[in-house]
């Protein structure tokens, strides 16, 4: 991983996107704005996905995203195919991803040099589902084939690198990248990547046969699905916040997205640490008489 070196009086272009349901987002972004606009940084914000944000951060030294892991995981999706860094602040529960306080990013504004901070590469996915009008989507975490409220099984046949790999008969299917694999794809049994490999998981979600079970790949391979089952409502779910209504015939080709996300950690936690710290990896359960 390589430095952020750079502090707030060279910056000359800032984006911040942030969170449309939480109050005290919104009192930060204004705090934000204004430190940086007493530096003569040009600031843009989007709280409500107004701005092609893709455009707009080519001109940006830096994202500053506010919320949580869920406003990290759309700016994420938002800024493929520009390699501006990424800030996220951590307003949620969990973060994960958007690992810096709000005390934090105001002391990196008011010109605290930043100690030990690294520009951390994310790898993400990119997948297309071909149609005469072909319909692309990209991905931090995963994309998954899901169901609506009534499910059946469902047969899907994977291809990898355009040689036949399997026919799954399962409820669904979910392609994660290594952040991913920490989500959902972690909840059906899927393995823990390592934050630095260039991989993506295939888990199968309640496969028919006991014999279907995860499957690692490498990051440079193509993997195709076809939906073979004629089934109502189902979807292809990003990073569980979008929805792309799928038909019986429907290919997916899923490949690795042309740029990764370029996230800047603070450098306090290791991807290990992050584990035991937000998930609980390796604890003991406490048995205890009481």
């Amino acid at each position: 991983m390589k430095p952020f070196e750079a502090n707030a009086a060279q910056l000359s272009h800032v984006v911040v996107t942030s969170t449309r349901f939480k109050p005290e987002a919104q009192s930060l972004v204004a705090d934000i704005s204004s430190r940086l606009l007493a530096l003569g940084v040009d600031v843009e914000t989007d709280t409500y996905g107004e701005l092609d944000l893709n455009q707009v951060a080519k001109e940006a030294d830096l994202v500053i995203s506010v919320g949580g892991d869920g406003t990290l995981l759309s700016t994420a999706r938002r800024l493929v195919g520009t390699h501006v860094p990424v800030l996220g602040v951590n307003l949620g529960k969990l973060g994960f991803l958007a690992e810096h306080s709000p005390k934090e990013i105001m002391a990196f504004l008011s010109g605290a040099v930043p100690s030990g901070w690294r520009l951390n590469p994310k790898m993400m996915l990119q997948a297309t589902v071909q149609r005469d009008i072909p319909i692309t989507r990209y991905a931090l975490n995963e994309f998954a084939l899901s169901q609506g409220v009534m499910t059946r099984l469902i047969g899907i046949d994977m291809e990898v690198d355009h040689q036949h790999a399997i026919q799954y008969r399962a409820d669904g299917m979910v392609v994660s990248t290594p952040v991913g694999s920490t989500a959902y794809s972690l909840s059906l049994g899927g393995p823990i990547l390592t934050q630095g490999l260039r991989a993506f998981v295939v888990t199968p979600i309640a496969p028919h046969a006991l014999t279907n079970r995860p499957i690692v790949l490498d990051g440079r391979s193509q993997v195709s699905l076809e939906l073979k089952t004629s089934v109502a409502e189902v979807a292809l779910l990003v990073d569980g916040q979008e929805r792309v209504e799928l038909h019986t015939g429907d290919r997916i080709v899923v490949t690795a997205a042309p740029t990764d996300l370029i996230l800047v950690s603070n450098g306090r936690r290791t991807s290990y640490d992050i584990l035991r710290q937000k998930l609980g990896w390796g604890t003991t359960p406490n048995l205890q008489d009481k």
